[in-house]
């Protein structure tokens, strides 16, 4: 398999992976065809659980915190965030670290991101 790495824009807005940059491109990365597909894939998967947390957010009397459907939404986010602080280049690490999306509350994470880390 080729692992050449290409630099490709992750827009989160549009939760596309791009070739060329936009205006509202989000972060760079330089990554592989392996390691675009796995990010595709947790593009993928986030945007399933954020459609799972809008059919939920119609019954009032559910709390957030009491949701598994946010909490599958929370640990795809994170796993995103991870995948492209691994891919990105200096800016990206840099504006993740800020965000502390990563280092807030260890006990919570996932496994599969304590293990990016």
């Amino acid at each position: 398999m080729d692992q050449t790495k290409e630099t490709y824009y992750v827009d989160l807005v549009s939760e596309s992976i791009l070739p060329e940059p936009l205006e509202s491109t989000s972060f760079v990365v330089q990554a592989n065809r392996q390691e675009i597909h796995a990010l595709e894939t947790v593009l993928e998967k986030k945007h399933e659980a954020d459609m799972e947390t809008y059919v939920r957010s119609h019954i009032p009397f559910l709390e957030y915190h009491h949701d598994p459907e946010n909490d599958r939404y929370d640990a795809q986010q994170k796993m995103l965030y991870a995948i492209i602080y691994q891919l990105g280049d200096d800016a990206a690490r840099a504006h993740i670290e800020q965000m502390g999306i990563l280092t807030d509350r260890k006990e919570d994470d996932p496994e599969d991101i304590r293990n990016l880390r």
